[in-house]
C-alpha cells in the first residue's frame, strides 16, 4: 500500500503521500521531482535558520518553491506573499524578495532579540488578496491544506496520468490547495506558469498537453477572444473568480472539454466545487457544510463549517481564532441537497426600490453586452428615488463602445432599478496580483465622478 493509499483509509495525515509524490514539476524549460525539491528546501532552510517566521515573497521558481514544499511537509512556520507585499509585523524576515526590497526591510533575517515573544500562531500563513481592503494574514495548519488538497483530488478524479496546468499563483490558496497540492497528491505531472500572459499560456498549452488547466477569469478571456476550436476531449478547465460572464463561460466551453467552476476562500480553502459545465451547482467537498445564516432562506449570506479551516486571522492586531461557522460575506441562493450559487459580496449589496441589486449580477449582465471586456458597479454617495446611485466602470474589448451605446444596452436589457446612473469608461482597470480588479482604487478613482 502507498502513501497515497494509507492516507485515504486513515483518513487523517497526507503528509508522507506529498512527501513520496511521485511528480515532476516542469517549470521554465527545467523539471525536477518532489524528492529533489525536498533536499533542496530543507538545505535551503538551514542557510534560514535565524528565521522563525519568515515571508516567502513570491513562489516562481525551484528554489522558493522547494522551500514551500518542505515547509509543508516538515510544517515549518512561513508567510506566503506576493513578490511585491510588504509582510505583517509578525514576520521576522523575507526570502526571495527584490533586492531593492530586502534592502528596505531592515529586519530581513534578524534573529529574534532576547525574550522576544513569538509573534504569531504556527503554521503555514497567507494574505487575503485584499479585494476590498487591507490583506488579511491567515494562518493553517498544513496538515488541514493537505486534507483539503486531497478532497479535491478526489473529487476531480485527478490521477498520476494526468498533465495539470496551473497558471495561477502559488501564494494564493487557489493556486496552493485546489491546484498544486492536489496534482502533487496525485503523483501527476505538473507544469507551472507562474507570470502567465497570452503568449506563455499559448505555448504551455501546446508544449504541455494538458489533461487539466487551472485558471482565472481574467486570463481565460484573453486566451478565448483568440482562440475558439477545442483543445482536446480530454483537457479540462478548472475555473475560480469573481464575476464569470456567461459569454465567457461558453467560450470557454468550446475550447475545454469540461469546465469546473470552484469556490473557496482563504480562511478556509476549497469549499466546493461544480459538476462539469454546471455552473449555477456547486456541491460542497466531503464535511464540508454550507448553508444560509438565516434558517431556511432560499437566498441569503453564506455560512460554512469546513474540518480543514484556517485555525488563526489577523487583520489589525493580534491573531484570533477563526470562528467555526464563518460567514464568507458572500450572497448565495441554496438549492437541494446542500448545493448553492453563488451571487456576489453582501457588502456589494444594494436595496434599490425596494430590491436587492446585488453588484456582481449587474457586473455579469454587463459583460455579456457587446463591446465590453470588464465591468466594475461601485456605489456613489449620491442618492437617487431608487436608493445609492451606481456608477459602473467599463473597459472597453472595442474602440467603437460609447456612452450612449451602453445607455441603450442598459434600457433594452436590465429592469429599471439595476440600471447604472452613471458609466465611465477606462482603456486599463487596476488589478490586484491575483487578477481580480482593484476595487478599492476604482471606488477612489471614480467615487466623485
Amino acid at each position: 500500500m502507498n502513501a497515497v493509499e494509507q492516507a485515504t483509509r486513515g483518513g487523517r495525515d497526507w503528509t508522507q503521500a506529498l512527501a513520496g509524490s511521485g511528480s515532476e514539476i516542469h517549470l521554465g524549460g527545467e523539471s525536477v521531482s518532489v524528492q529533489a525539491l525536498l533536499a533542496r528546501g530543507r538545505a535551503g532552510w538551514q542557510a534560514h535558520a535565524a528565521v522563525r517566521f519568515p515571508a516567502l515573497r513570491g513562489i516562481g521558481d525551484f528554489d522558493m518553491l522547494a522551500l514551500l514544499l518542505a515547509a509543508i511537509v516538515d510544517r515549518r512556520p512561513a508567510l506566503l506573499c506576493a513578490a511585491d507585499a510588504a509582510p505583517p509585523a509578525a514576520c521576522d524576515g523575507a526570502i526571495g524578495a527584490a533586492l531593492e526590497a530586502r534592502a528596505a526591510d531592515a529586519a530581513d533575517e534578524r534573529a529574534p532579540a532576547a525574550g522576544e515573544s513569538e509573534r504569531g500562531p504556527s503554521g503555514l500563513a497567507v494574505q487575503s488578496s485584499g479585494t476590498l481592503g487591507t490583506p488579511k494574514t491567515i494562518w493553517h495548519d498544513p496538515r488541514d491544506v493537505l486534507a483539503t488538497a486531497a478532497l479535491v483530488m478526489q473529487r476531480l478524479g485527478l490521477g498520476a496520468d494526468d498533465r495539470v496546468l496551473i497558471t495561477v499563483p502559488l501564494h494564493h490558496m487557489y493556486g496552493l490547495g485546489a491546484a498544486l497540492i492536489p496534482a502533487l497528491l496525485a503523483g501527476a505531472q505538473v507544469h507551472l506558469l507562474p507570470k502567465a500572459n497570452l503568449l506563455s499560456f499559448n505555448g504551455a498549452l501546446r508544449a504541455a498537453t494538458p489533461t487539466w488547466v487551472y485558471s482565472t477569469p481574467h486570463l481565460l478571456r484573453t486566451l478565448v477572444q483568440r482562440k475558439r476550436d477545442p483543445l482536446s476531449p480530454s483537457c479540462s478547465l478548472v475555473l475560480a473568480g469573481d464575476g464569470i460572464p456567461e459569454p465567457l463561460r461558453a467560450q470557454a466551453q468550446q475550447v475545454f472539454a469540461r469546465v469546473f467552476d470552484l469556490y473557496g476562500s482563504s480562511e478556509l480553502g476549497v469549499i466546493a466545487i461544480s459538476g462539469a459545465n454546471q455552473p449555477q451547482a456547486l456541491d460542497p467537498l466531503d464535511g464540508v457544510r454550507a448553508f444560509p445564516a438565516e434558517a431556511g432562506a432560499g437566498q441569503a449570506r453564506l455560512v460554512v463549517r469546513h474540518p480543514h479551516a484556517a485555525t488563526h486571522i489577523a487583520h489589525a492586531g493580534a491573531a484570533v481564532a477563526l470562528s467555526q461557522a464563518w460567514d464568507t460575506g458572500d450572497i448565495a441562493i441554496f438549492h437541494d441537497q446542500g448545493r448553492f450559487a453563488i451571487q456576489g459580496r453582501a457588502d456589494l449589496s444594494l436595496n434599490r426600490a425596494g430590491k436587492l441589486l446585488v453588484l456582481a449580477d449587474l457586473e455579469r449582465a454587463i459583460m455579456a453586452w457587446p463591446g465590453v471586456e470588464l465591468a466594475v458597479a461601485i456605489a456613489l454617495d449620491e442618492d437617487t428615488a431608487a436608493g445609492k446611485a451606481i456608477a459602473v466602470v467599463i473597459q472597453p474589448s472595442s474602440p467603437a463602445l460609447s456612452l450612449d451605446t451602453l445607455k441603450q444596452h442598459a434600457a433594452s436589457t436590465l429592469p429599471v432599478f439595476a440600471r447604472p446612473d452613471r458609466y465611465a469608461l477606462a482603456a486599463e482597470l487596476p488589478r490586484l496580483g491575483s487578477g481580480k480588479p482593484d476595487r478599492n482604487t476604482i471606488t477612489k478613482d471614480y467615487r466623485h465622478g
